[in-house]
């Protein structure tokens, strides 16, 4: 049976929704729901995994306080294995999510996030999985140094790869000496529209930044569904799924995880693939919180199923 491991950042979400917009300097906004909530890339990645049916590990390491209980608590609870999570004498992450319709905004304090070396992900614990992911790669500023070397330690184990880079704080992006080589081990790599267009520099053709990766390039493009663009030059478009939106955190997360249990569990062609990554990154999208209420491989089945007919863009 496919086995999954996720490496990488652990921290809590605090995420204020239903706010009118985004805050401006020197004005008050009022929300209208406040939850603490499972947060981080990979962890919601692996949530949404291990709901679809996957068996997943997390490796990691969190803080010796409430917020560290907590985030070990809530991926037992979703069944995510956590016996390669480290614990520290440390302050675990902590990101607050500000939220409304149409898009948000995430302020983080990295914490542990940034402790995290990878040095525990050795060839003894890969040789355990299929499959491994990384997420919130600029984030991880301990975990970026071996990331080349475990990628293609993996990959030489037989293992594919998938990397998700999230927001550049620093916004160097493409000169982070860590990324070049890492997406030259990448067999997924899942950037958002805007991260995409951030790492092609001035020419700002995504066919330049699919031509440096080893697999297959996946751009989420939110309400414009997402973007596949292979090896060979073909490209793959589907469009969104009309849906009520409440909280965007963690949409990307469950877009991976569909993707990853599409095509390294049931073996769906990329179109197909993209369909059902798209419609969990829908899903996500109508309650707060990246892994609330994920629902099973069937459900996601099921609400494609009840989808009217639609012509890819």
């Amino acid at each position: 049976m496919t086995r999954i491991l996720v490496a990488g950042e652990l921290n809590v979400d605090l995420v204020l929704s239903g706010l009118p917009s985004l805050p401006i300097k020197g004005r008050e906004l009022i929300g209208t729901d406040f939850q603490v909530v499972l947060g981080s890339s990979s962890a919601i990645t692996a949530a949404r995994l291990a709901a679809l049916g996957v068996i997943v590990d997390f490796a990691g390491i969190v803080g010796d306080d409430d917020f560290g209980q907590f985030v070990l608590r809530e991926l037992k609870h979703y069944g995510v294995g956590t016996k390669h999570i480290q614990r520290v004498v440390s302050s675990t992450g902590v990101t607050i999510a500000l939220t409304y319709s149409q898009d948000r905004a995430l302020l983080t304090y990295p914490g542990t996030i940034a402790l995290y070396d990878g040095r525990d992900i050795t060839v003894e614990l890969l040789s355990q999985y299929d499959h491994l992911h990384v997420g919130s790669f600029f984030l991880q500023s301990g975990l970026q140094t071996a990331l080349p070397g475990v990628f293609q330690h993996a990959r030489k184990l037989g293992l594919t790869t998938s990397l998700d880079v999230g927001w550049d704080p620093l916004e160097v992006w493409g000169a982070n000496p860590y990324l070049e080589p890492t997406l030259a081990q990448t067999d997924y790599f899942f950037p958002n529209e805007s991260e995409a267009q951030a790492l092609t520099g001035a020419n700002g053709r995504l066919e330049s930044l699919a031509a440096r990766i080893k697999g297959i390039l996946l751009v989420k493009r939110g309400a414009e569904g997402a973007s596949a663009y292979q090896p060979d030059g073909t490209q793959v478009a589907v469009p969104s799924l009309p849906v009520q939106v409440v909280d965007t955190t963690g949409a990307g997360d469950a877009f991976n995880a569909g993707f990853l249990y599409a095509r390294c569990i049931e073996g769906m062609e990329i179109e197909k693939a993209l369909r059902f990554a798209v419609a969990c990154g829908a899903q996500a999208v109508t309650q707060v919180g990246g892994a609330t209420n994920a629902p099973s491989a069937t459900m996601i089945h099921q609400f494609l199923q009840n989808q009217p007919e639609q012509n890819p863009q």
